[in-house]
């Protein structure tokens, strides 16, 4: 997706699937547990370790049903995805 795609935070619920890639190449990344600042919050069971992951809300290239569509191939989500001690050490204006 090239164009910035401008997606209303009412899109993304709780508990909606989160997927890298597209189509057939689409990953299962997580659900959402929940909406933090400019991150979506994915549940702790659904990451490896058990710790919470967060991931850009900058990184959704769009919204479908229940599934919510990451601008970014499945690889670069996983290296580029946050977890609660690295948010908090994000800056703000980011």
């Amino acid at each position: 997706m090239n164009s910035p795609i401008h997606i209303k935070s009412g899109q993304i619920k709780n508990g909606m699937v989160v997927q890298a890639g597209d189509g057939d190449e689409a990953v299962y990344l997580g659900r959402i547990a929940g909406l933090k600042k400019n991150f979506i919050k994915l549940r702790r069971r659904d990451a490896p370790g058990g710790k919470r992951r967060y991931i850009p809300r900058s990184w959704v290239g769009g919204v479908v049903g229940h599934q919510v569509y990451l601008s970014k191939i499945p690889s670069s989500a996983k290296a580029g995805w946050l977890t609660k001690a690295e948010l908090k050490a994000w800056p703000a204006d980011k």
